[in-house]
């Protein structure tokens, strides 16, 4: 994962869906430590799912890939708000949107009218906002298929000292897990434009779902008890606003 306003804007707002996906930047001009992502977050009409997801796969990625977009991940809500997608392009700097749009770019005005029109007929409501990875925080999952993410709220000046007990008590507990194959990877990262202040997400990374029935990685690497002090810790410092459940959509993805 994350909305903000959804209805009041949802017309006006589809026809980014596809026009300002960021094309690629120099990755030297990113701030250091970092991994600045556009994310946008869409809600389909049920019977329109399997429309958007074929505009999507057949119209807009080829376009993107054409316009020089660098990747995308799309991730499917399975526990959460229903028929949701979430899609995650790269944003090395604010100058990416700076002239036409990338689907603009690869299919000219008219063509990418045409693509928004069908993309319209299929939302019910979209956001989007900024989120920052914390790079020495976290190990990519790759391509793996499920994400467990967890939105929290730093409260006032106490993110850096989240960020502080999450390095020095979760994150071992984590590269643990992660290098007994107990999990993927896992990442931290910080919300900003078109979020909510002092926002931020946790992100579990699982090859499958079934690995989800385990104990939760902190408690395999650390043990049940030591892990309920550790996890009573992030009480201190934030609090926990929701646990999503999302999949990986390959078809949506490169």
């Amino acid at each position: 994962m994350r909305t903000m306003s959804h209805t009041l804007f949802a017309a006006v707002a589809a026809t980014l869906v596809v026009s300002v996906f960021p094309a690629a930047a120099p990755a030297q001009q990113q701030p250091a430590g970092t991994t600045r992502y556009y994310v946008q977050v869409v809600r389909l009409k049920p019977e329109m799912a399997n429309d958007w997801m074929e505009v999507q796969k057949n119209e807009v990625i080829p376009a993107q890939k054409k316009a020089g977009v660098a990747s995308r991940m799309t991730l499917a809500t399975v526990v959460g708000n229903a028929f949701e997608y979430t899609m995650i392009t790269p944003l090395p700097t604010w100058a990416s949107f700076d002239g036409p749009a990338p689907l603009t770019r690869a299919l000219g005005e008219a063509g990418a009218a045409a693509v928004n029109a069908k993309l319209r007929k299929c939302i019910m409501t979209q956001t989007s906002y900024i989120s920052t990875r914390l790079d020495d925080l976290g190990m990519p999952g790759g391509d793996a298929l499920v994400a467990r993410v967890v939105v929290r709220r730093a409260m006032p000046g106490k993110m850096q000292d989240y960020l502080s007990y999450y390095k020095a008590e979760v994150m071992p507990a984590l590269q643990k897990a992660k290098a007994d194959g107990k999990i993927a990877g896992f990442g931290i990262s910080r919300r900003g434009a078109g979020a909510l202040s002092n926002e931020f997400t946790t992100v579990t990374y699982y090859t499958k779902f079934a690995d989800l029935d385990n104990m939760s990685p902190v408690a395999y690497a650390l043990g049940q008890e030591a892990a309920d002090k550790v996890n009573d810790k992030a009480a201190l410092f934030s609090t926990s606003n929701q646990v999503v459940i999302r999949r990986r959509v390959a078809d949506l993805s490169f």
